[in-house]
C-alpha cells in the first residue's frame, strides 16, 4: 500500500492511497480546506494523475505546465491577479520537480513541488500556484469518446418517427404515443409524446436545441446521468401541462430540451469553483486533455441557457389565441430538469451547503411530481374531458 506523505512547517501528513476516493470520478470530495492543509494532496495527485490521459502514478510533465500556465494566463487577462506566476517561473519549478528526467511528475517529485520548490516563490505567488493545482484537479472534462449516445440515440429515434408518422401514413403510431387526456392512464404515453413533432418547425428546431445543449452536457456526465435529467424534464412537462391544460393533448420534445437548458444551470451553480479550467480530449491522442479558458466557457454557457429561457418567455408573453404551443410542459421541464440537475450532475467537489441543496431538490422534485401524478387520478369527473380535445406541440 503507497502512502503520500508531506510536511509543512514540521508537521506530518500521512493519506493512504486508497483512503477517502469516491468510485465514480472521485464525487464526494470533502469540503475545500484551508490552502495550505495538506490533507488531500494526495487525492490532487490522483486526480491530476487521471486527467493528463492514463492513470499510471505519473503526471505528464509538458500537460501539467500547459494546464497551470493556461489558468495563470486567464487570471492575468481577466485582471484578478496581480503578482502571478511567469510562464518562466513555472517551467523552472516543474522541471526543478522532474528529478529524473524523464518528462513525467511521480509521487515523491509532486510532493517535492508541494512541500519545497513552491517556496521559491513569493508567498502570494505560491498561492495562486497551489490554487491552480487544486483547479487543475477538479477541472471539466469534455469527452467527446466514448460517444454522447444517448442524445444522438434520442434525437435519431425522434427523426425515424416523424418520417414514418407524415411520409407514411403512420397515423396510428402517432395515436398510440401522444399524449391524450382521455388516455392519462396508459402511462407510457407521459414519455412517448417526446418522440413526436407536430411538423417539419417543430422537430428541426428541436432537435438542434437539443444537440445544441445536451451534447455538451453527456460529455461531461455519464449518458445515465442526462437520460434521468431528460426524461425527469418530459415526465415533468407532461404531468404540468396535463393539469393546466386538461382539455388538449401533446406532442414534442421541447419539455426534455428545457429541463437539458436547465440542467446547465445545475452543472454551472454545483461546479462553479472547478470550472474556471476546461480540459477537452484531443481528437488524435484520445488520452489526453487540451485545455481551454473555462471562466469564458462557463459565460458562454449562461449567455446560452438565458437566451433559451428569455426567448421561451418572450414568446409566452406573446402568445395568442392561435397558439398552440405548451408552454407549461416547457415550465414544468425546465423546473424538474433543474431540482434532478442539482441531484444528479457530477458535483466534482461537494461542499457543505451543496449536500444541503440536493437534499432540498430531491425533496421538492419527489413532491411536485408526486403532486402532479396525485391530481391526474383523482381529479373529479369533468375535469379531463372523454373525447373533445386539440393537440398542442411543445
Amino acid at each position: 500500500m503507497e502512502e503520500f506523505t508531506v510536511v509543512e512547517q514540521g508537521k506530518g501528513v500521512v493519506v493512504d492511497e486508497n483512503d477517502g476516493v469516491p468510485e465514480d470520478e472521485n464525487e464526494g470530495v470533502p469540503e475545500e480546506e484551508e490552502l495550505n492543509n495538506f490533507d488531500h494532496w494526495d487525492q490532487i495527485f490522483r486526480n491530476l494523475d487521471q486527467k493528463d490521459g492514463e492513470q499510471d502514478c505519473l503526471i505528464e510533465k509538458s500537460i501539467l505546465l500547459e494546464w497551470i500556465d493556461t489558468l495563470n494566463f486567464q487570471d492575468s487577462v481577466t485582471l484578478e491577479t496581480k503578482h502571478g506566476v511567469t510562464r518562466a517561473q513555472l517551467k523552472t519549478l516543474v522541471e526543478k520537480s522532474d528529478k529524473d528526467r524523464n518528462g513525467f511528475i511521480d509521487r515523491l517529485e509532486f510532493e517535492g513541488l508541494i512541500e519545497k520548490h513552491s517556496h521559491e516563490l513569493e508567498d502570494i505567488q505560491r498561492s495562486y500556484l497551489l490554487t491552480y493545482l487544486r483547479v487543475a484537479a477538479y477541472a471539466e472534462e469534455y469527452r467527446w469518446w466514448p460517444p454522447p449516445v444517448f442524445i444522438l440515440v434520442v434525437s435519431v429515434l425522434q427523426i425515424i418517427l416523424f418520417v414514418y408518422t407524415f411520409q407514411f401514413q403512420g397515423d396510428q403510431v402517432f395515436h398510440l404515443l401522444k399524449l391524450q387526456p382521455s388516455k392519462r392512464y396508459e402511462v407510457w404515453r407521459w414519455v412517448s409524446y417526446s418522440l413526436l413533432h407536430g411538423n417539419i418547425t417543430h422537430i428541426v428546431l428541436n432537435i438542434i436545441l437539443q444537440l445544441m445543449v445536451g451534447l455538451p452536457l453527456e460529455m461531461t456526465n455519464h449518458f445515465w446521468r442526462i437520460s434521468l435529467v431528460y426524461f425527469s424534464g418530459v415526465l415533468g412537462g407532461s404531468l404540468m401541462f396535463s393539469v393546466s391544460n386538461p382539455e388538449a393533448g401533446l406532442v414534442g420534445a421541447s419539455a426534455g430540451v428545457t429541463g437539458i437548458v436547465t440542467a446547465h444551470l445545475a452543472s454551472i451553480i454545483l461546479n462553479w469553483k472547478e470550472d474556471s479550467l476546461i480540459l477537452r480530449q484531443r481528437m488524435r491522442k484520445r488520452e489526453a486533455t487540451s485545455p481551454t479558458f473555462g471562466k469564458i466557457v462557463r459565460i458562454a454557457r449562461i449567455l446560452v441557457v438565458l437566451a433559451i429561457l428569455g426567448i421561451d418567455v418572450a414568446n409566452m408573453m406573446q402568445q395568442d389565441k392561435d397558439d398552440r404551443t405548451g408552454y407549461s410542459a416547457h415550465f414544468g421541464g425546465g423546473l424538474f430538469g433543474l431540482l434532478v440537475g442539482i441531484v444528479i450532475l457530477r458535483n466534482r467537489k461537494v461542499q457543505h451547503w451543496e449536500t444541503w441543496a440536493k437534499t432540498c431538490c430531491l425533496g421538492l422534485a419527489v413532491l411536485g411530481l408526486s403532486s402532479l401524478i396525485i391530481w391526474n387520478i383523482v381529479a373529479p369527473d369533468g375535469y379531463y374531458p372523454a373525447s373533445a380535445y386539440s393537440d398542442s406541440t411543445n
